[in-house]
């Protein structure tokens, strides 16, 4: 696979400093970032069954219209997860409330919310896991210094690329002055992977091996005016049903509209 001329800086001061780029854990251990949707999901299974790892998640309340939506789908996967693996492997959850943006301006940001989305949203909540991955640490006596999002290559927004990943990883390296942090995701970052793994893969990935992937919520709508099931109108819900059908399966989601 070919890396974006963009990342070659970043990726040849890393590799001096730390003699590797991007790599898996040795301790095995990480925190995940997880949403209730398909992307955070699946990829936490695949980082449980496919590559034997330890997940921390983290979960954000952020101020999002569908927040009681995705919690539903975390509490559901929890309790999915930790039968299926155990507690061991998928931990319970790190619950907390951060708006991001701050509710003070949020309603302001809202012209170039609509064309780029929430200004830094996916790099604050990563730099979030890396506060919760210290703490962890200390609390379990656990070395975790990987954090992991889900960013897709069918992710559109300027923050959600590994250039943004890899300029994160280096601005926790430098503020914390350890070498040794780490932030990506393992559906972009060809040094994990051998192929980009999108949308299409982890329906495929999923169905194999039988994730209740329908529990899951990608809605931006979803809330209790719709009993928190997707609307089935948004662009997301769109995204999800295209993916469905490329990947060649029913859509077992259950919309609100549908």
């Amino acid at each position: 696979m070919q890396t974006n001329n963009k990342h070659l800086d970043i990726d040849k001061f890393l590799l001096k400093k730390r003699g590797y780029v991007s790599k898996w854990p040795k301790s095995k251990c990480i925190v995940m970032i997880v949403s209730g949707g398909l992307d955070s999901i699946v990829t936490s299974a695949r980082l449980i069954e496919d590559y034997g790892l330890e997940l921390f998640p983290l979960h954000i309340h952020r101020g999002q219209t569908n927040t009681g939506a995705e919690n539903k789908s975390v509490d559901y996967f929890t309790e999915y997860f930790q039968k299926k693996y155990g507690e061991s492997k998928f931990h319970t959850p790190m619950k907390i409330s951060v708006n991001v943006p701050p509710i003070e301006f949020k309603q302001d940001l809202a012209p170039y919310t609509k064309e780029k989305g929430h200004p830094m949203r996916d790099p604050i909540m990563q730099l979030l896991g890396v506060q919760y991955a210290v703490a962890a640490s200390q609390k379990y006596s656990k070395d975790i210094r990987t954090v992991y999002c889900a960013i897709v290559p069918e992710d559109y927004f300027p923050h959600s690329t590994l250039q943004g990943l890899r300029v994160n990883t280096l601005n926790v390296c430098i503020n914390t002055g350890d070498w040794e942090w780490q932030v990506s995701s393992p559906n972009i970052d060809p040094l994990l992977s051998s192929e980009l793994f999108g949308k299409d893969q982890e329906i495929k990935w999923a169905m194999e091996h039988e994730i209740s992937i329908g529990e899951t919520i990608s809605c931006n709508n979803a809330s209790e005016k719709t009993n928190y099931l997707a609307c089935g109108n948004c662009t997301s819900c769109s995204r999800r049903s295209e993916a469905f059908s490329k990947a060649g399966f029913s859509d077992p989601t259950k919309y609100y509209d549908k």
